[in-house]
């Protein structure tokens, strides 16, 4: 939210979340709701304050895009048993292709 028409569009938001709070019954949780926005929205301002004063200083935002120099882990590879065996059209049984015969029934694949 580095952008200042976002930040506002942020504010607007929890103004209107703010206004919202007239609608929670409960007076203890209306408070405490009413308050955490209001700091929120104190922050919000503080925060595009201190982005406009670093833009008209001409230096540059505290944020640093970056892409990620985490390595992402690969998943192991796990050979498919379904592809190194089949079934045997004689009894059924499992073939291995590495031996090219059946071991139950001596049927060549």
């Amino acid at each position: 939210m580095s952008d200042t028409g976002e930040m506002e569009n942020f504010q607007r938001w929890l103004q209107t979340q703010l206004s919202l709070t007239t609608s929670i019954e409960d007076p203890s949780e209306r408070e405490r709701r009413r308050l955490q926005i209001e700091s929120a929205i104190r922050e919000a301002i503080s925060f595009r304050e201190s982005l406009e004063l670093l833009a008209d200083l001409q230096v540059s935002p505290p944020f640093v895009s970056s892409e990620s120099s985490v390595r992402k882990i690969s998943e192991p590879i796990v050979p498919d048993t379904e592809n190194n065996s089949s079934r045997c059209p004689k009894c059924d049984s499992e073939v291995e292709h590495e031996l090219g015969f059946c071991t139950m029934c001596g049927e060549k694949s």
